[in-house]
């Protein structure tokens, strides 16, 4: 069995050598044909995950646009809400300056009939009984005396020109003033 053990083992040698080198081939081109798909892929889904991510990044661009276009608008809204309000707030501090004004001009009226009366008042004078001073005793007396000079009409008279010089004024001082007090 030494020679045909010989060739078969140099046979069996020759073949495994063969099939061997051929596997050995196989494997290579197979390898290399794994890495290259391997390699295409990834680079292929590489390229379909960086357009992912681009799409996503422009969507979130387009919904952080649309946020802000949204707060813009109700911005607005509220800005418009707020000038509203003030306006009302105003109007309500106009009515109660008008008010005071009214108020203050109806107390100046009042004030102006109470002087009128009293001035046509004081324009007849009737002693009555003494204050414990002695003043109205006094006057009393100065009146009496001079009741025969018929002093009367021109006292009524000047009585009315003082009366009326001080509406005159009165009048005057309040249409002078001006928005700013002056």
């Amino acid at each position: 069995m030494g020679i045909i053990g010989g060739a078969f083992s140099k046979l069996f040698g020759f073949l495994g050598d063969i099939f061997g080198g051929l596997f050995g081939f196989l494997g290579d081109v197979f390898g290399t044909l794994f890495n290259f798909l391997g390699n295409l892929f990834g680079g292929l889904f590489g390229v379909i995950w960086d357009v992912i991510k681009w799409i996503a990044r422009a969507i979130a661009k387009l919904f952080q646009e649309l946020f802000d276009l949204l707060v813009s608008f109700f911005k607005v809204i509220y800005d418009v809400i707020e000038g509203f309000l003030y306006l009302l707030y105003m109007i309500g501090v106009l009515a109660v300056k008008l008010f005071l004004v009214i108020f203050e001009a109806a107390k100046v009226l009042f004030s102006f009939i109470v002087g009128l009366g009293r001035t046509l008042g004081s324009l007849v004078y009737s002693p009555r009984g003494g204050g414990g001073h002695g003043y109205s005793e006094m006057i009393g007396k100065l009146f009496n005396s001079l009741e025969v000079m018929q002093l009367n009409s021109v006292a009524y008279i000047l009585l009315f020109m003082l009366w009326f010089i001080t509406a005159i004024s009165a009048i005057k001082l309040i249409s002078s003033i001006r928005v700013g007090g002056d």
